[in-house]
């Protein structure tokens, strides 16, 4: 990953300057830096690329195909803490990239894939510069060097709490001594991944501490924080301090053990822990270049493995060429039987549309005629279902008026059937008489009854008699004779047609119908017996019977 940034003065996370002034080449070319202001003012930089190719490099057997590889992978690299990566001059990385053919989203002024020179990390004067990554780097100052005047400017990856990002600016701190007065300090920049060991050193270094006194660091973030011990001296002081900005401006005061072995003089508190700090002083810091040789030679191995593959390459290149042009040839038969099959079909394809469009018209016409039918028939389908209507409601009113008349006629009918019935009844009845006419002598009366009348109380003495079981002597006139008085007979006959005595048609006459209630028991006519037992008699509620006539 490359960062582009502007640079109006040193970046920070170097330890030194850098040193602005002429540079010389071997053919004694001289490039003033009011030659550099005024090619880059006039947008020249074509021409000044071209004056600092002429500058010594370091040259790499490595060939630029090798090269485009490498840096490719490597200047895809994110951003991770604690990683290094180094600036360089933005036009300078641009002209590598034409010059090994890497692709760029930026435009400057080149010349066609010219030799870009030595390294170019920085001006005198504000310009844009980017940042690659420290393996990056590496592999750039083994093939092209860096140039004179100009020497490594290194920055240094730290968490925020936003992200991880480069550190572009170092924190000042405030050192002194734990029992120094307050107006007794010094400002010393140090990088927020910087280890503790090595700001203990650094004090130590001030101070001039003997080696033999042992010592310890309190710190804190600001001056309204509390101070806090530091005795880890592998961590680093922004993640101890838990810095989150480069402004940040933190506080470190060392504590002297004296030859007793006791802390007294822990800065503004009363309470003093005796704990002792954890691991070896660094008098390195993070930004000194501590490149070893087995670094260098394993570069040199890449080198040579990549040197190795292209010549196998090589050597393999006309080989694939051949089989390719033997692809190429084969694909390109199969193409042309391809297209000639393709035309056939097209041949085909076009005939089918053309029989296709003129069934399409044909059946367009048919649909047309079958539609206009339709809607002819519609028509009449319309027409017929409003006449249909209308006879459906003459039918309805005729149907109702005549279902009237109808219902008269039914009534009348069966009024007239039920007279009919009535008097067929009653017809049958008396052709029943006439069939079963019997002649009675009662006493010296004629009486004149049919068989039904006298056997309609079954368990009287008269259905006795007249059931057939017995047999019944007649008079010469045909009459049968009972032995009884004939005076209030007529009542019993009466009594068997009509199956009840109707009101008004007695005598009201105790002596007659004490005698006509004897003839009944005589006959054993139940009916009768108690119809007359309830006129004559009355039982009262305390048992006494009363005679009602």
């Amino acid at each position: 990953m490359i960062r582009v940034m502007q640079v109006d003065s040193e970046p920070t996370g170097t330890n030194s300057s850098i040193n602005s002034g002429s540079n010389t080449n071997n053919n004694n070319t001289t490039i003033s830096n009011s030659e550099v202001s005024k090619a880059v003012h006039r947008g020249h930089t074509r021409s000044f690329f071209g004056k600092m190719a002429a500058i010594p490099t370091q040259h790499s057997n490595t060939d630029l195909s090798t090269q485009k590889a490498i840096l490719e992978q490597l200047f895809l690299k994110k951003e991770i803490e604690g990683d290094f990566w180094y600036v360089v001059v933005a036009e300078w990385l641009e002209q590598l990239k034409r010059y090994t053919g890497i692709s760029s989203s930026r435009k400057f002024l080149y010349h066609s894939r010219s030799h870009p020179g030595p390294i170019i990390t920085r001006r005198d004067y504000a310009h844009t510069v980017d940042v690659v990554h420290e393996d990056a780097w590496r592999m750039l100052i083994q093939w092209y060097g860096i140039a004179e005047g100009h020497r490594p400017m290194k920055l240094v990856v730290y968490a925020y709490s936003r992200a991880q990002e480069i550190e572009h600016n170092l924190n000042s701190f405030k050192i002194m001594l734990a029992n120094a007065p307050a107006e007794e300090f010094h400002n010393v920049r140090f990088s927020k991944l910087e280890k503790v060991g090595h700001l203990e050193w650094k004090l130590r270094d001030i101070y001039q501490i003997h080696k033999n006194e042992k010592s310890r660091i309190w710190a804190k973030s600001d001056s309204d924080s509390e101070w806090q011990l530091l005795l880890d001296r592998d961590k680093s002081v922004g993640k101890a301090l838990m810095i989150d900005s480069d402004f940040t401006r933190p506080i470190i005061a060392m504590e002297i053990c004296k030859g007793d072995g006791v802390w007294r003089n822990s800065p503004g508190s009363s309470d003093c822990p005796q704990d002792t700090s954890i691991g070896p002083l660094y008098e390195r810091n993070i930004f000194d270049d501590i490149t070893s040789n087995w670094e260098v030679d394993i570069h040199e191995q890449i080198d040579h493995l990549g040197k190795s593959m292209i010549d196998n390459l090589h050597v393999n290149f006309n080989a694939f060429v051949q089989r390719a042009k033997e692809y190429v040839d084969e694909r390109d038969t199969n193409l042309r039987h391809r297209e000639r099959n393709l035309c056939m079909r097209e041949n085909y394809v076009d005939n089918m549309e053309k029989t296709m469009k003129e069934k399409e018209r044909k059946l367009d016409s048919a649909l047309q005629d079958y539609e206009n039918l339709i809607r002819i028939n519609e028509e009449k389908i319309e027409a017929f279902e409003i006449e249909h209507l209308k006879k459906m409601e003459e039918m309805e009113v005729a149907f109702d008026r005549r279902l009237i008349d109808m219902n008269k006629q039914r009534d009348e009918f069966e009024r007239e059937r039920e007279n009919f019935h009535h008097e067929l009844q009653k017809m049958s009845e008396m052709y029943r008489i006439q069939e079963n006419k019997i002649k009675l002598d009662i006493g010296g009366q004629q009486f004149s009854t049919s068989l039904t009348t006298l056997t309609r109380d079954s368990s009287s003495m008269l259905a006795a008699m007249f059931s057939g079981r017995h047999q019944l002597k007649t008079e010469p006139d045909g009459s049968h004779f009972i032995d009884r008085d004939g005076t209030h007979f007529r009542y019993i006959l009466n009594f068997l047609r009509d199956g009840c005595i109707k009101e008004g048609t007695l005598p009201p006459s105790e002596f007659i119908l004490r005698e006509l209630l004897a003839e009944a028991e005589f006959y054993q006519i139940s009916g009768l017996v108690e119809y007359l037992n309830t006129l004559l008699f009355k039982t009262d509620d305390s048992g006494d019977t009363h005679s009602l006539v």
